[in-house]
């Protein structure tokens, strides 16, 4: 056994779960490296447990641990210090207490253990550590000098969004980019604006960054609106622009009571964009749309993938706030490149009958190339779901499919299996109550309508279905099973057990 080559250990490796390989990592040198490599290539370091950050980072103090770690997410919480507001006359009577205990413990068990050594020089040892729990500073300072061994981090994130202005980051990020910032292949920042200029004015070296997501918020420390956008216009988005020439995904999502039109108007085309993930209230971030549209048209030719949730902010529904997003979103559509060549789209098209329009519309557009259609947040009534099932039916591509619908009946099973047959993956959210139950009801009629059906010719292999938030019932799920032979997997796990299988 100790003869065969290392690539038939790491072939045979492939087969065995991720969840298995820690427990394989005695077999021999490749086991353990594979097993190693799986704990320790993503780490999460979060300073709202100090005590368990500082843990970790000593691991990674040890190049033979940093120089496995791949992607590295930095959770920085505001985190309370000890009260130091007491005198120091009580703090020193305090540890001189501890120290007595302590030396009585020590004298005691050394007795039992007939140990006659200097119970005092024990002490000294138990005392040259620090007293409490690690700090903030203590655990920023720990990644600083640990990073110098993280050249092989390709994928960072950094969440800091509650930190006050006194948390200074600068040396931190200066760190970073000196140890590892050439090697990101992604960026994913939270938090509010400030952080994001301090970040930006510590001259990033970002080559070879191909997807940058940022998420951001309100200051929770100042309310300067005026100062937000000024760092979004002059600082953010020109950082972007900066790495036009290799970013393949862009992600912002704001949170922020910010009207963010000037900053898509100032961002220019990103000639190799392929994923655009947009997601901010219509109506308060977008007061003046027409920068994002020209985005979305400029890259057009090369865009494959767009996520745009808009939700308008406010009462749901509320015409006064649906309507002007329909309109723009079909005046979008009415320039022929915009949503051209997408192949997955995630789109929430409002409640109104003019968005009806645009999606059934935006649909055939993509006829050729469209894989992936999820519309959210939109139940549709059966006459409607007709309407977009029929142009879904265009899609000669279409793999997977997510809609929201009012009820499920087995005509709507019928409607999919005739239309959509060549799909695999359907997900559907359900907005009227299933009850599955021996007196009747609408789950009851459903469960016996589908004992009467059997899809054959549908290749659908994994079905999702919620209803109030929550997977559908058992019987349900293993009902549709029976009626559709194709099917593998529910909810995306890969296989078909349920509790009731279970148990």
């Amino acid at each position: 056994m100790l003869d065969i080559p290392p690539e038939i250990w790491h072939y045979i490796a492939s087969f065995v779960p991720d969840e298995e390989l820690c427990h394989l990592l005695g077999v021999n040198s490749v086991f353990f490296a594979i097993a190693m490599d799986l704990r320790w290539k993503e780490v999460s370091i979060m300073t709202r447990n100090t005590s368990e950050a500082m843990r970790i980072l000593k691991r990674l103090s040890d190049p033979f641990i940093a120089n496995r770690l791949q992607r590295l997410v930095l959770r920085l919480t505001h985190v309370k210090e000890r009260n130091t507001t007491g005198s120091q006359e009580s703090a020193k009577d305090f540890k001189h207490l501890r120290q007595q205990f302590h030396l009585t413990i020590n004298r005691v068990f050394k007795v039992f253990r007939k140990d006659h050594s200097s119970p005092e020089a024990d002490l000294s040892n138990d005392f040259t550590k620090p007293l409490g729990r690690p700090t903030f500073s203590d655990v920023i300072s720990s990644i600083i000098s640990a990073s110098p061994h993280f050249r092989n981090i390709h994928d960072l994130t950094i969440d800091s969004w509650d930190l006050p202005p006194s948390y200074d980051l600068k040396d931190l990020f200066t760190a970073i980019w000196s140890s590892f910032g050439a090697n990101l292949c992604r960026l994913s920042l939270g938090g509010n604006l400030e952080g994001y200029r301090v970040l930006i004015e510590s001259q990033p070296n970002l080559e070879k960054l191909r997807e940058f997501h940022v998420e951001f918020t309100n200051n929770l420390f100042r309310v300067d609106n005026d100062m937000d956008v000024k760092i979004l216009v002059e600082l953010v988005a020109p950082f972007i622009n900066r790495l036009n020439g290799n970013l393949h995904s862009l992600r912002v999502w704001s949170w922020a009571n910010l009207d963010l039109s000037a900053f898509f108007a100032r961002l220019e085309v990103l000639p190799v964009l392929e994923y655009l993930n947009i997601r901010m209230a219509f109506n308060k971030a977008l007061t003046n749309p027409a920068g994002l549209k020209n985005l979305l048209c400029g890259c057009s030719t090369t865009l494959q993938r767009l996520d745009l949730r808009l939700n308008p902010a406010g009462l749901p529904m509320n015409p006064v706030w649906e309507e002007p997003l329909s309109l723009w979103l079909t005046e979008c559509l009415a320039d022929e490149r915009c949503f051209a060549h997408l192949r997955q789209l995630d789109i929430y098209p409002t409640n109104k009958q003019v968005g009806m329009d645009f999606l059934q519309s935006c649909i055939h557009r993509t006829s050729k190339t469209l894989t992936h259609l999820t519309v959210r947040d939109r139940y549709f009534q059966p006459t409607e779901l007709v309407l977009v099932v029929d142009s879904a039916a265009t899609c000669a591509e279409l793999k997977s499919l997510r809609l929201n619908v009012w009820r499920l009946d087995a005509t709507l099973f019928d409607l999919l299996a005739k239309k959509v047959p060549e799909i695999r993956m359907l997900w559907l959210s359900v907005g009227e109550a299933l009850s599955n139950n021996d007196h009747g009801g609408l789950g009851h009629t459903f469960l016996q309508e589908l004992k009467q059906r059997s899809y054959a010719n549908w290749k659908l292999k994994d079905i999702s279905i919620w209803q109030g938030g929550q997977e559908v019932d058992d019987d349900t799920m293993l009902a549709l099973a029976r009626s559709i032979p194709s099917l593998s997997s529910f909810f995306g796990t890969g296989h078909m057990r349920t509790n009731s299988f279970d148990h």
